[in-house]
């Protein structure tokens, strides 16, 4: 049978009906168009990312540029110009990003203080601005948005005023060595104390002139611990100064001696040096510090007994508090008052009133209750009282029984943390040096 006119017309054309290869290249050229504008998404995405982390350094450098040492000093409007220097550094240098810096809605920088036990400041930056896109435009979306927040606080070291008592009693003129122990007790027969008593026991001091046991003691180069005391005092000032510095803090000292309570004694309260900020005059006062000078044992002058009580803890306490003004917060806004703060440096035998014949010997925790109360700090440096010093009958009687309670009770008259125990061979100015950065540590947070 022959085909007909129609089939023989479509039979030279059959191979390309049958041929499917080219539609492969359809759909990959199909598939092509997506696949490319993914991958361009994904890098105008990645360059928005980038734009953005470096944005975000941006913004922190310039929170901290508000918030540093050196910016707390200054006031908030200073601070908050200063941060957008920053901001505006690094913004400024950016490829690609468009942000309009005087726009509050891009970049929004707030920065605010806060007076509480210490003077805080906030710093916030906000930013929000756009990357351009490079294949993102054909679609109609040009631009991919860039934002986010950063924020610092600080908090700047307080002003603080400082007051030292030193503890000028007999017993504070113990040797701070055992080698110094030694050679006093040799030299005196036994009396582990340089008594500064021009009427009674002598020794042969190192020329072999007869004296009291105090210049014994200085004839040698014995180091006393009241004389160590006044050299920590000199370094603490130094190092106060060298902080004051460090911290942008202000810090004042005022420095006291006491003893006995009655103003007739020779070695009753004395103010050294009044409340200044020149430490350096402070450290100088202090080596007008004496130690208690007796006419003969329990007279301190030839006209004035007093049975030897000799150091007035209480009085001495009772004082300074009168002395002290109420604290403030320490921060640099106007009508505020720095910190107050007590350095207490002392063997810690209260020995006042005698009752029973006996010393007190525990410090009154109650008198230190009253100035704590205030929100004045207590830091206490306390030269050990040892009891291998207590050579005489009386002290064996009636101090060594009672020598338990000193520690404990200086312990509690201590703020938190505030307590530093200095014995036999201890550098006495390395203890006081580190009470003090104890203690401003205490009163302070940094960034």
């Amino acid at each position: 049978m022959s085909s007909s006119p129609r089939s023989n017309r479509l039979r030279p054309y059959s191979p390309l009906a049958e041929d499917r290869s080219g539609n492969v290249l359809m759909i990959f050229a199909f598939a092509m168009m997506p696949l490319t504008f993914a991958t361009g998404m994904a890098i105008d995405y990645s360059s928005a990312m980038r734009i953005e982390t470096r944005l975000s350094a941006a913004a922190d450098a310039a929170v901290l540029a508000a918030t540093s040492q050196q910016m707390m000093s200054q006031s908030t409007s200073d601070a908050q110009a200063r941060a957008r220097e920053v901001f505006a550094v690094t913004a400024g240098t950016i490829p690609g990003l468009t942000i309009n810096l005087a726009d509050s809605s891009q970049l929004n920088i707030v920065v605010s203080d806060t007076a509480g036990s210490v003077n805080v400041r906030t710093a916030t930056v906000t930013f929000a601005g756009t990357s351009a896109n490079a294949f993102g435009g054909v679609l109609g979306l040009s631009t991919l948005p860039v934002n986010g927040v950063a924020g610092s606080t600080a908090k700047t070291a307080p002003n603080i005023d400082f007051y030292i008592m030193l503890d000028t009693s007999g017993s504070m003129a113990l040797p701070t060595t055992t080698a110094g122990l030694k050679q006093l007790t040799n030299q005196t027969g036994g009396c582990a104390f340089a008594c500064h008593s021009t009427n009674d026991a002598t020794a042969k001091d190192k020329s072999g002139k007869w004296t009291d046991y105090y210049g014994v003691a200085r004839s040698y180069g014995i180091p006393l611990r009241v004389d160590e005391a006044k050299l920590a005092i000199q370094n603490m000032m130094q190092v106060a100064t060298s902080t004051s510095a460090s911290n942008n803090a202000a810090y004042r000292a005022a420095l006291y001696s006491f003893a006995a309570s009655d103003a007739r004694a020779n070695n009753s309260w004395r103010s050294l040096a009044a409340l200044t900020s020149k430490l350096s005059s402070v450290s100088d006062a202090s080596k007008n510090a004496e130690t208690s000078l007796y006419y003969n044992n329990g007279c301190p002058t030839q006209t004035y007994c007093n049975n030897d009580q000799d150091t007035a803890t209480s009085d001495a306490i009772t004082r300074i508090n009168a002395i002290m003004p109420s604290p403030g917060n320490g921060t640099k806004m106007q009508g505020d008052s720095p910190q107050g703060m007590l350095f207490l440096i002392t063997d810690g035998m209260r020995d006042e009133y005698r009752p029973g014949g006996k010393p007190e010997a525990q410090i009154d925790a109650n008198l230190c209750a009253i100035i704590k109360n205030r929100n004045i700090k207590i830091a206490i440096l306390y030269t050990e009282y040892l009891k291998e010093s207590l050579s005489d009958q009386w002290s064996k009687d009636n101090v060594l029984p009672n020598l338990y309670k000193v520690e404990p009770a200086l312990t509690n008259c201590a703020s938190p943390g505030l307590f530093y125990k200095v014995s036999t061979d201890d550098d006495i100015s390395a203890a006081l040096n580190n009470l003090l950065l104890k203690a401003i540590a205490s009163s302070r947070l940094t960034q």
